[in-house]
């Protein structure tokens, strides 16, 4: 190899610019060059051109056409010449195979290092590769001449980095550089060779650093070394975006690689099929047969692998524009998405900004991007990335942390798989990479991470390629996850994720535009509001399911689906209950809603009773986070309890069951009054609101703490009701009789509540916990000078509590309304 020299190259370098014709003069040099060397990496022999078509001979029996006899090996160079009286295969055959394998590879790796054998036999004919095919007009295009690829790669001390925008082509073209500095056609003898490195394994992993090393050091030392003896280095990386984060930082001239265009694939289909005698125009392919230069860019090594396996140019062309050509998708669109008004505003926005960059009235810049879609199971969170591709025109890429392990669980094989999934958004741009389940990543603030060198190294990985695309033209990056709290946050913070979007179940006034979503085209004009109140509650999954199994009763009876079909599934999804159950449960969400208006913090939109239980819907009048706020908060998760208490003289189990329901809630906000928000006796914070409970479970003396609290307002609750009886029996008895009470009949109801006088309180304990009413600071055996345990709090798995106080770490990317929504939940 050629040691970097301050001599002058004889080569002559030109401008890098060049015409179609010199771009076609040099792929057809550098064609010629690797059939020459036959590389194993770039070509191919025994590619199968014909298939003569099958004949018995006429006055052959049956069984003599039907005998073996020995294979001809031209028919197929890659079938070993068999014959019938073969012996049986033994482990000495498979072991011969094995190293007759290894040996054809170790030739392969060599080829260009050693000069070609000659055989006795006739010389295999040569094809290239089609991932070598794609990698040498792309690249031709981007240096028309080997003058501009010398100009650009061989400046003395230069760090150059080739962005290719796609996936799985980066080794191929790395290969296929290496091979042409090693040729004097292409490279001056006398110049210094450039170092060829793949991007991603010019850095050091984390591990094998050492600790404080500046930029250099992050480097490998074989880049290092280039580096310090101004040896040109050229990396090559599979997009811009995916570059590390000490690569980044040297500052590199980044040259993106030229897309495939019509033109170029044209030339890949010609030499594919040159000895086929499928030809057009004189032995050239028609650009205007194939795909538009906006989807051939799109067009991967793997897809041209699928599209030639065709043994005609006709097919291959067919298969190619299949590939390429954007699904049509009959049915609603994102305008029938039932959605509701904070989360639709920003989507449109986004859409319409989409639509305005197209049209080139916008620069990318102002384009809204950075959507994270928060929500439970099934509220149609991958739905909506969908919807907004569909309505902008433009594609969906989607990864999740599951499709990045599916290869393997390391981190660098996770990390490889991200990245290509980044590159193949930016080679489909305008698009939109969308990223599933984003809390599965992790958190490194997460205690108890026993993976925590793995969730750092996949964590930061993703943070690099969110940065290398801020700004990327044409990517939008969205996330989606069920637990928002569990993402890192350094991951969701403004910059990278604008707006947080959270999407619920749907309200009892997008149910029927979510019966119509799912049910078209059926049911367009019928009236659905009566199903609103019996499906309260219902995700979109359990209404797709509810509408799946009403279609099937339809077909069953050979007749069009009608609102009778949803009714009769439904009547077997939610029973009816009985007359008692629906009083109790009518008691219960009337006492959330009385509580609710009682103190002033929250206004009530709607109760519902459904088959499955009841719910209350209350938006938040007050958002100022003090003490009473909070105080009142947990008068209303005890509202319903205390409604049962007053008039059936007991509580039922309503209030409790699982981590959403009131008794959950109400004890989360009391435990992090204690140790999160400071608003207890001490001013410790000791945990996340989402980990402090399970502090609850090994110290007595916080849990006397929060039972304290717990009755306080569970109490407060009962004077309210006490106070309002009248009202609450007439609102139970009015949402008996509809199943669901909202607009002006429910606003006549709560202004007959009477509001409380008094306020909270002071938090009290029951006389048997006297002996252990110590601030949290105390310790378990109850002295006044001991310590509370200082446990470090563990990651739950239950999901947080919805969001009555809105504690975030930041406020400025919550699409969360004036009057965000308190919902209650009752379990039958």
């Amino acid at each position: 190899m050629t040691q970097p020299t301050t001599s002058t190259p004889t080569f002559t370098t030109t401008s890098g610019t060049g015409t179609p014709a010199d771009r076609r003069d040099f792929a057809s040099a550098i064609r010629e060059s690797l059939i020459a060397a036959h590389p194993g990496w770039a070509t191919i022999s025994g590619v199968i051109t014909t298939c003569p078509p099958y004949a018995a001979p006429a006055t052959a029996p049956v069984s003599a056409a039907a005998s073996p006899r020995p294979a001809n090996p031209t028919s197929n160079p890659a079938r070993a010449e068999e014959t019938a009286n073969d012996a049986p295969r033994t482990d000495l055959d498979d072991i011969l195979d094995f190293v007759e394998a290894e040996a054809a590879e170790a030739a392969a790796l060599f080829s260009d290092a050693l000069p070609p054998v000659p055989d006795a036999k006739d010389a295999p004919l040569y094809t290239l590769r089609p991932a070598a095919a794609l990698a040498m007009v792309r690249l031709a295009a981007t240096f028309p001449s080997p003058a501009a690829l010398y100009e650009a790669l061989s400046a003395p001390g230069s760090l150059t980095v080739l962005a290719l925008n796609s996936p799985g082509l980066d080794e191929t073209l790395l290969k296929l550089i290496e091979h042409l500095c090693a040729r004097v056609p292409f490279w001056p003898d006398n110049a210094p060779l450039p170092h060829v490195v793949r991007a991603e394994e010019a850095v050091l992993s984390k591990d094998s650093r050492k600790r404080d090393t500046g930029l250099v050091g992050q480097l490998v030392p074989t880049v290092r070394t280039a580096l310090e003896t101004r040896r040109p280095v050229v990396a090559v990386a599979v997009a811009a975006g995916t570059l590390p984060q000490a690569l980044r930082a040297l500052n590199p001239q980044v040259i993106t690689v030229a897309p495939l265009d019509r033109s170029m694939l044209a030339d890949i289909l010609t030499d594919a099929y040159l000895d086929t005698g499928d030809d057009r125009e004189g032995g050239t392919v028609g650009p205007d047969l194939l795909p538009e230069d906006a989807l051939c860019k799109g067009i991967s090594a793997e897809a041209l692998v699928l599209a030639l396996r065709s043994p005609t140019l006709v097919g291959a062309i067919a298969a190619l524009v299949a590939s390429t050509t954007p699904a049509t998708t009959e049915g609603p669109g994102l305008a029938d998405f039932p959605l509701p008004r904070e989360v639709r505003e920003p989507v449109e926005q986004l859409v319409a900004d989409l639509l305005a960059w197209q049209a080139g009235e916008i620069p990318w810049r102002d384009v809204t991007r950075g959507l994270l879609l928060a929500g439970p199971p099934g509220c149609g969170k991958t739905e909506v990335p969908r919807l907004i591709a569909q309505t902008a025109g433009i594609t969906v890429v989607s990864g999740s942390i599951a499709e990045w392990s599916a290869e393997g669980g390391r981190g660098s094989e996770v990390v490889k798989a991200m990245r290509e999934c980044f590159a193949k958004a930016a080679a489909n741009a305008p698009a939109i990479l969308f990223v599933d389940e984003l809390d599965a990543v992790g958190d490194r603030d997460r205690v108890g991470d026993n993976n925590r060198t793995w969730t750092e190294y996949v964590v930061t990985a993703l943070l690099a390629a969110m940065d290398g695309y801020d700004g990327h033209e044409g990517v939008v990056l969205m996330g989606a996850t069920n637990h928002p709290e569990r993402i890192d946050k350094a991951v969701r913070r403004p910059g990278r994720f604008d707006k947080v979007l959270r999407l619920g179940y749907p309200t009892h006034d997008l149910i029927p535009a979510a019966i119509k979503w799912q049910s078209w085209p059926d049911l367009a004009d019928a009236d659905l509001t009566g199903l609103g109140s019996r499906t309260a509650g219902m995700s979109g999954a359990d209404i797709a399911a509810w509408v799946r199994s009403a279609r099937a009763l339809a077909r069953r009876e050979k007749r069009p689906l009608s609102v009778g079909h949803l009714e009769t599934t439904l009547n077997d999804l939610r029973p009816p209950v009985s007359s008692e159950l629906q009083w109790q449960i009518a008691v219960h969400e009337a006492g959330h809603a009385v509580v609710g208006a009682a103190t002033g913090i929250a206004c009530p939109q709607s109760l519902a009773i459904h088959d499955g239980g009841g719910m209350t819907r209350q938006s938040l009048l007050r958002h100022s986070q003090r003490r009473d706020e909070v105080r009142d908060a947990l008068a209303i998760d005890f509202g319903g309890r205390a409604a049962e208490m007053i008039l059936f003289g007991e509580p039922s189990g309503g209030a409790g069951g699982d981590s959403t329901s009131d008794l959950a809630r109400a004890t989360q906000t009391a435990a992090a009054m204690e140790l999160s928000w400071g608003l207890g006796d001490d001013l410790l914070w000791l945990g996340d609101p989402e980990t402090v409970l399970t502090r609850l479970r090994i110290e007595p003396v916080l849990r006397a703490r929060v039972e304290a609290r717990l009755r306080e307002a569970q109490a407060r609750a009962a004077r309210i009701i006490e106070a309002n009886h009248a009202v609450l029996e007439e609102m139970a008895a009015a949402l008996v009789q509809t199943s669901l009470l909202t607009g002006p009949a429910l606003e006549a109801l709560v202004a007959k509540v009477v509001p409380e006088l008094a306020g909270p309180g002071p938090v009290t304990l029951d006389p048997s916990d006297q002996d252990s009413a110590v601030s949290p600071s105390a310790g378990q055996d109850g002295r006044r000078d001991a310590t509370l345990l200082t446990l470090a709090p563990e990651q739950p798995n239950a999901p947080s509590a919805p969001d009555l106080r809105t504690i975030q770490d930041r406020a400025d990317n919550s699409n969360r309304a004036p009057d965000p929504d308190i919902i209650q939940p009752f379990a039958a």
